[in-house]
């Protein structure tokens, strides 16, 4: 997992920032659902959307920008699996943060169920 995490680089940082406020209240909203609510977690799954692409973005300029300035990788017979292992290794914010939002609107079914059952 730690691995998984430096392989998205800096923004992994901001995603699991939201990401622990995102579960935290939807966590809450499950067990004191309130239609008010709604709205907020509504914006914060947003924002992790906004920072799942720029991680992936940030991530494949870094891949664009390095492999060029290292003459003895764009020299490599391997460069196809470099460039192939940078391109993987920057899909982690996209996998880490659609995992959260996952998780989060699953929680906002479950609260929204609540109210209309109440």
């Amino acid at each position: 997992m730690l691995e998984f995490f430096k392989a998205g680089g800096a923004p992994m940082i901001v995603l699991l920032g939201l990401g622990i406020v995102a579960l935290v209240a939807s966590i809450k909203f499950v067990s004191k659902p309130r239609a008010e609510a709604v709205r907020p977690l509504r914006a914060l799954a947003k924002s992790i959307v906004y920072a799942s692409i720029a991680g992936v973005a940030t991530d494949l300029m870094a891949v664009f920008t390095q492999v060029p300035n290292h003459p003895e990788w764009s020299k490599s017979p391997e460069l196809h699996l470099i460039v192939m292992q940078g391109l993987g290794e920057s899909m982690a914010p996209a996998v880490m943060g659609f995992t959260i939002l996952n998780i989060v609107y699953v929680l906002i079914a479950l609260g929204e169920r609540r109210i209309a059952g109440a």
